[in-house]
């Protein structure tokens, strides 16, 4: 098919049916022009022009309806496009060129008539051809040389009349022009529109149908730890025998991490869509981060059977700049997955790394697990947010499928990639691409960190907590009344200013999000005031763990931040930075009244 055949094909249906609905409109004006003809003495001229009429509209009838209500040819698709083009030609030339004849009657009624048919047809065109320029000209052109014809026929009348006649004409043929390029215009703005709410409306029910997915797989994937937490809870109270109470408390802790992992996962995905995720430069050992990564997860891999094979100890460091954290969040969901999909064998962790050029190498990191594999036509909704490999891989191994997708982004905005590949002979093989710099090794010296889970002394703590919830501030009197802090709690921000207004407290704990005042405005009145709490010590305590949110905390005077849901070691690293502060402000003060 020609190239002008092809580009008129999306214009066809709607010129088709625009014309199909003229047959009745041409019908009448054969049987008005027959009667035309009969009223100058022309009768031997009707049996012609009934012919010629009443043929080309057979034509355009038959040529016409196979795009028309709907239809589209499905065979001879150039020579059905030649038959219509030739069909509106004909048409156009017949009822033009039949209609001078009453021009050249000199009787001004049929004169107008003539005048009116040739409008007419013009502006039919423009109402069929609107959507294509040479839809237009080919109808219209046979009506617009008739009309440029009129003042030529009138020539022996008076100069001046065929004048106005001819300059008539030709700015009417002008308006017409212009109006059909403004309904054009217009026509393609409406179309273009319609294109658009109709893209906008498929992706709200995209969108929608996420959600509704979103919230169906989050609900499923939350009970499971919640049933844990709560048969665990359940069995506490009942008074389990000693030897089960550990084993209960690490399956609560296990819930509570899955769950955690859960809610990260969502919150980075939310990050990342907001284009609102920052990554850490800093230097770094990679073979070392990539270890790490490796030995958390040693021994899940030993307790279901499976060797991890990873690289080679006698490596040496591969010191890279770039943000250590995010890769080892990207290497955990990669072996996070290879664990749960391995049943038996080996899953094998391997680094290439290759220089670019003085300061910056390239970086290769596979996970190969021994699972069932991947179908290919699988292979593009791995990386797609709450979607999964197939129904059955959902119902068999769970999970939101957010894992895979938040790895990948956070591998773009590291400025590399993360694809996947079937393994050989079986399983699947993720591999991470990055560019990183060069980064500086650091000293190998470090101070011995003090364990994490050990609590600080805090038994000389005086502790105001405040939180709107009252299932958080029994957490917290769970967790540090047995270390012998003074816990007084408060349910919003109001309380909270009258019980600092009232006693001096070491440590102030200010949940963030509270109905009514709120952390963030109760630390700036704190603040503000001169009271006995003016300068202690708040740390901020919230779920809105974006870094625009944490910054907001600082700037209204907080001291420290930790994130819900509740990390008993950040709660007591935090106490314990608190308590240094105060402590600190104690010796200040004393070496001042010495001075003094």
């Amino acid at each position: 098919m020609s190239p002008f055949l092809t580009s008129l094909l999306p214009h066809l249906r709607g010129n088709a049916n625009e014309r199909y609905r003229q047959v009745y409109s041409r019908a009448g004006l054969t049987v008005l022009l027959s009667w035309a003809l009969d009223l100058i003495g022309r009768r031997d001229l009707i049996p012609l022009w009934l012919s010629a009429s009443l043929a080309v509209q057979l034509l355009e009838f038959v040529a016409v309806r196979p795009f028309a209500r709907g239809r589209f040819p499905t065979r001879y698709l150039s020579a059905q496009i030649i038959l219509m083009l030739v069909a509106m030609v004909a048409m156009a030339v017949v009822h033009a060129g039949g209609v001078l004849i009453f021009w050249q009657s000199g009787q001004p009624p049929l004169m107008a008539l003539a005048l009116m048919v040739l409008v007419g047809g013009i502006l039919n065109n423009v109402a069929s051809g609107v959507d294509s320029r040479s839809l237009f000209y080919l109808g219209a052109t046979p009506y617009g040389l008739s009309l440029l014809a009129m003042p030529i026929l009138a020539w022996g009348q008076a100069r001046e009349q065929v004048t106005i006649l001819a300059l008539t004409v030709g700015f009417f043929i002008l308006a017409v022009h212009t109006i059909w390029g403004r309904m054009h215009a217009d026509r393609r703005a409406l179309v273009a529109a319609r294109v658009e709410a109709d893209r906008r409306r498929m992706e709200t029910e995209e969108a929608l149908s996420d959600r509704t997915a979103m919230a169906a797989i989050v609900s499923h994937e939350l009970r499971t730890p919640l049933s844990a937490i709560l048969a665990g809870a359940h069995l506490i109270r009942a008074g389990t025998a000693p030897a089960q109470t550990r084993a209960t408390a690490e399956l609560i802790v296990d819930a509570g991490q899955l769950m955690t992992g859960l809610l990260t996962d969502m919150l980075d995905q939310a990050k990342i869509e907001a284009r609102a995720m920052s990554l850490e430069e800093r230097d770094f050992d990679l073979l070392g981060a990539v270890r790490d990564a490796g030995r958390f997860w040693s021994a899940n891999a030993r307790a279901k059977g499976l060797t991890l094979v990873e690289p080679p100890k006698d490596q040496a460091a591969v010191w890279v700049r770039g943000d250590p954290f995010r890769l080892r969040q990207i290497l955990n969901n990669l072996l996070s997955n290879a664990m749960k999909f391995t049943d038996e064998g080996a899953i094998a962790l391997r680094i290439a790394v290759e220089p670019l050029s003085d300061d910056r190498m390239a970086v290769e990191i596979e996970v190969q697990d021994n699972g069932p594999g991947i179908a290919e036509d699988a292979m593009n909704r791995l990386f797609t947010p709450y979607a999964q490999a197939s129904q059955e891989t959902a119902r068999t191994y769970g999970g939101t499928g957010l894992g895979l997708t938040v790895s990948r982004q956070l591998a773009r905005l590291m400025g590399g990639e993360l694809d996947a590949r079937p393994g050989s002979p079986r399983g699947a093989v993720f591999r991470l691409r990055l560019e990183m710099p060069q980064g500086q090794e650091e000293d190998a010296t470090r101070a011995t960190q003090p364990s994490a889970a050990a609590a600080p002394d805090l038994a000389a703590l005086n502790v105001l907590a405040v939180d709107d919830h009252e299932v958080n501030r029994r957490t917290l009197a769970l967790v540090l009344e047995p270390l012998g802090v003074t816990l007084t709690t408060a349910p919003d921000g109001l309380e909270a200013l009258k019980a600092l207004e009232a006693k001096a407290f070491d440590v102030v704990l200010m949940d963030v999000n509270m109905p009514g005042l709120d952390g963030r405005e109760a630390t700036r009145r704190l603040r503000a005031g001169k009271g006995l709490n003016h300068d202690t010590p708040v740390i901020g305590f919230s779920a809105g763990v974006a870094d625009h949110e944490v910054e907001a905390c600082h700037a209204a005077g907080m001291t420290d931040w930790i994130a819900k849901p509740l990390d008993v070691r950040a709660l007591y690293a935090a106490l314990d930075r608190a308590q240094n502060r105060v402590e600190n402000r104690a010796e200040n003060r004393a070496e001042t009244r010495a001075e003094a």
